[in-house]
């Protein structure tokens, strides 16, 4: 199959590249900064075979049409708590046009399935009623009509995949886990909110290893939109994530709870709605809590 990802520069992106290349997909990558992603694919002999595009040259959509895709994972975006005056350009650019370009771009080729990605913050009550608990969810929810404008015109079919708490995977931008994890080591507690969030944490395996099965299951799909809540379906308070995380190292929390103040909107229930991938696919995530965290903590005391 021939993918094109969006995003390969990322945490999920870079996983989910090199997974895809090791299946024996022929894989494309656009990006922003083309220096980056080739220091980054260029060691692996699985991998060197990957198409680069760059945005920054003028004719990269002719490029994108000379690959040819069917099947499009769209992973790039901007992760932002910020609500402020200055972000919402750099949001939009990244959430919003860029997508748009994308699709547009995509008109050129025959390509079969565009493979979406949301957040679980774009369902502040839960997984059914869109109802975005930050702008960053916002932007990304605004993106729909966009697919579905291009899809109208072009008739593909989308898989809109909806992440929850991904953890495990090597990440520039410390997620709550990372940050729950070099508490231990801090010398000062770490100053943290009520942490009675109830989240559901997917560990960076399940995650890419759903990607690669719904590439594997383009035809399979007769509707034109789906919507796939990857999670668990388990649901664990960050206090709970803490405790085991300490029974694992056999240290004490070091974290002062309930001193700052939950965030305007905060998502204090996202737990993943998992039936579909299970009645539709038969698939269902494999990791558990327990288990992701001593690969976690495996994987982080070695580096």
């Amino acid at each position: 199959m021939k993918v094109l990802i969006s995003g390969a520069t990322g945490s999920i992106g870079k996983e989910l590249t090199v997974a895809l290349c090791k299946a024996g997909h022929t894989v494309a990558i656009i990006v922003r900064d083309y220096h980056k992603a080739k220091s980054i694919y260029s060691t692996a002999n699985y991998t060197r075979s990957i198409v680069i595009i760059s945005i920054g040259k003028s004719n990269w959509d002719e490029e994108l049409a000379a690959f040819s895709p069917e099947v499009v994972i769209h992973l790039a975006s901007l992760l932002t708590s910020r609500d402020d005056m200055n972000i919402i350009p750099s949001l939009i650019e990244s959430n919003i046009t860029f997508g748009a370009q994308l699709l547009q771009a995509l008109k050129l080729t025959n390509f079969k399935l565009f493979i979406n990605t949301g957040t679980f913050a774009e369902y502040a009550f839960g997984g059914g009623e869109l109802n975005p608990s930050y702008l960053y969810s916002a932007s990304k929810t605004a993106f729909h009509s966009i697919i579905r404008y291009y899809q109208e015109l072009s008739d593909f079919k989308v898989f809109n995949v909806i992440p929850y708490t991904v953890y495990g995977q090597a990440d520039s931008q410390s997620k709550i886990i990372d940050i729950i994890y070099k508490s231990f080591f801090e010398k000062q507690p770490t100053s943290m909110s009520g942490g009675m969030q109830i989240l559901d944490f997917v560990h960076i395996d399940d995650v890419v290893a759903f990607y690669c099965m719904l590439v594997d299951k383009c035809a399979t799909s007769k509707e034109n939109w789906n919507d796939f809540h990857l999670g668990t379906g388990a649901g664990n308070t960050l206090r709970e994530v803490s405790k085991l995380m300490a029974d694992k190292l056999g240290l004490t929390e070091n974290i002062n709870w309930g001193v700052l103040p939950y965030r305007a909107r905060d998502t204090m229930h996202a737990v993943a709605p998992i039936a579909k991938m299970a009645n539709q696919f038969g698939w269902s995530p494999v990791i558990d809590l327990k288990t992701g965290i001593e690969k976690y903590l495996l994987k982080s005391i070695h580096h």
